[in-house]
C-alpha cells in the first residue's frame, strides 16, 4: 500500500477536522490534508505499537485489496500516512456533509429525512449480504455500526466512514461501541464472544484490548436496530436492562408503531437471527416517532405509576 510521507514541519500545519458535538472519537486525531489537490482526512492514531496497531494496518490493507467488491459507499484508506518516515496513521478522501449522529440530533430537520438515511444503512447491510454470498470477500461486517460512523453528503447520499475498525477477511475484532460487554448484547448468548485467553497466554495483553464480540451478519444487525431505536428514545436503549428493554417495547406497541418491525427489535434478545428491519421503517409517523421519544415514555410512565399507586 503506498505510504505518503510528510516532514514534521508540514505536519504541524495541518488543522483539526470538527467532527460534531455528540460524536464519539477515542483512537485518533483527524486531519485537513491537501494531496495534489485532493482534500482527505489524515487519521493520526493513539495507538501506533503492538498488536492493536498492526491489527489496523492489516485491515486497511484488506479493505484496498478488496475494494473492487465493496459497497460504493465505504470510504476506503487510500494511503499509509507517516511523518518522517515513521506511520501515524492513514488518510482517506475528506467527505463533505454532516455526521449522522448531529444530523439524527438536529430537531430542525424532518424526521422522515432522517429515517430515509437509517434505511441507507439497512440498504447497505443488504448489500453486504450479497457481496458475502456473490464475491471471493465472504467475511465482511461494518462491526462498529453506530450513527457516529456515516456521514450524510449535500446530495443525499450516505457514506460509511471510520472502516478500519471493520471486520475483514481473518483480521482480529476490534471494540465496538454497542457491542462491548456492558450493554444490552449481554443478556443474549446469540453473539459470539471473541476468545482473550488467560492471563498466562503470551497474547492475553494484546487480546484483552480487541473487541468484545466476533462480527457477524446478527451482530451487525443488532448494531443497526440499537441505531434506530436510540434515535427513537433520544437515549441509549444499549444501556437497558431487559426489563427496561420489553416494558419500552410494549410501550411501542401501545403507540401503533408497526408490529413487524418490534418484531425486529425484539429478536436481537431472542434465540434466533436478527432480521433487518429496512422495509418496515417506512411505517414510522411523526406521531410514532415523536411519542416514542424518552420524554413522552417517562410521562407515561409516571401516570401508569401514580394509576397504580
Amino acid at each position: 500500500m503506498k505510504v505518503i510521507n510528510l516532514s514534521k514541519k508540514k505536519f504541524s500545519t495541518l488543522n483539526l477536522v470538527e467532527i460534531g458535538d455528540g460524536v464519539r472519537n477515542t483512537e485518533a486525531k483527524l486531519y485537513f490534508f491537501d494531496h495534489r489537490g485532493r482534500k482527505m482526512v489524515f487519521k493520526n492514531l493513539h495507538r501506533l505499537k503492538g498488536g492493536i496497531f498492526a491489527n489496523k494496518l492489516v485491515t486497511i490493507e484488506m479493505l484496498n485489496d478488496n475494494k473492487e467488491y465493496l459497497p460504493s459507499n465505504f470510504v476506503i484508506p487510500s494511503f499509509l500516512g507517516s511523518v518522517n518516515g515513521e506511520v501515524l496513521g492513514f488518510a482517506e478522501d475528506y467527505i463533505e456533509g454532516t455526521n449522522l449522529q448531529v444530523y439524527l440530533n438536529n430537531i430542525k430537520i424532518d424526521c422522515h429525512d432522517k429515517i430515509h438515511h437509517l434505511k441507507q444503512i439497512g440498504n447497505t447491510l443488504e448489500q453486504l449480504k450479497y457481496i458475502r454470498r456473490d464475491t471471493p470477500l465472504n467475511n465482511i461486517y461494518i462491526n462498529d455500526l453506530h450513527a457516529g460512523n456515516f456521514i450524510v453528503t449535500p446530495t443525499n447520499e450516505l457514506k460509511v466512514i471510520d472502516l478500519d475498525s471493520s471486520k475483514i477477511c481473518d483480521n482480529k475484532p476490534f471494540p465496538s461501541i454497542y457491542l462491548s460487554s456492558d450493554t444490552i448484547i449481554k443478556y443474549s448468548n446469540k453473539y459470539k464472544i471473541y476468545d482473550k485467553g488467560d492471563s498466562n497466554n503470551q497474547e492475553y495483553e494484546y487480546r484483552k484490548e480487541l473487541g468484545h464480540i466476533e462480527a457477524d451478519e446478527n451482530s451487525d444487525i443488532y448494531c443497526y436496530i440499537i441505531t434506530i431505536m436510540n434515535y427513537l428514545f433520544g437515549n441509549s436503549v444499549h444501556k437497558m436492562t431487559t426489563n427496561e428493554f420489553y416494558d419500552y417495547l410494549n410501550y411501542l406497541e401501545l403507540i401503533g408503531i408497526n408490529k413487524e418491525l418490534i418484531d425486529c427489535f425484539e429478536k436481537i434478545l431472542l434465540n434466533c437471527d436478527n432480521e433487518n428491519p429496512v422495509e418496515y421503517l417506512s411505517s414510522l409517523t411523526t406521531k410514532n416517532i415523536t411519542m416514542a421519544n424518552k420524554k413522552v415514555y417517562t410521562k407515561y410512565l409516571d401516570r401508569k405509576l401514580k394509576l397504580i399507586n
